[in-house]
């Protein structure tokens, strides 16, 4: 009797998001992907569905595990001028040359993609919203604790963001 396969489909769209992540949308394969997974060509469309998929299933795995705690730190953090100094930071941290930092994979996949279907047109605008939200909230409260001037705009502050 064969051993029992073990697949883990987040671990695989994990690996598919980091192809995807380093080298774009249209120089990642679905043959790309099937080596990266070491799994057959066939078995990649039967687990995880084409490339479009496995690229919106990814798109939502970076939000889950990259974003989603970025915002949850802009929401809740008491002190939102150290929230606001994090974030920040982050982005300028991802932005550096030769930093390892592949930077902000959905802002690399939007520069990459000539063309989007409207389900990841759906997850790039609830990422836009979520982090617009999380952004005016924090900005919000760094003007209610006095770190930012009360005729400041913090709609307009956030886009600048």
């Amino acid at each position: 009797m064969g051993r029992k396969l073990e697949f883990s489909k987040e671990k695989a769209l994990m690996q598919a998001m980091e192809s995807f992540w380093a080298q774009g949308y249209s120089d990642t394969s679905m043959r790309d992907l099937a080596q990266k997974l070491n799994l057959h060509l066939g078995s990649v469309y039967n687990a995880l569905g084409d490339k479009e998929q496995v690229f919106e299933d990814s798109l939502r795995l970076y939000l889950q595990h990259h974003i989603a705690p970025r915002l949850d730190a802009l929401n809740n953090t008491p002190d939102a001028r150290a929230a606001l100094e994090k974030e920040i930071d982050a982005y300028a941290d991802e932005s550096k040359p030769n930093s390892g930092a592949n930077g902000c994979f959905l802002i690399n996949s939007l520069l990459n993609i000539n063309s989007i279907n409207p389900r990841i047109s759906a997850v790039v605008a609830e990422y836009v919203e979520r982090k617009e939200k999380a952004l005016i909230g924090a900005l919000e409260r760094a003007k209610a604790q006095g770190h930012i001037a009360a005729d400041k705009e913090t709609a307009a502050l956030s886009r600048f963001v």
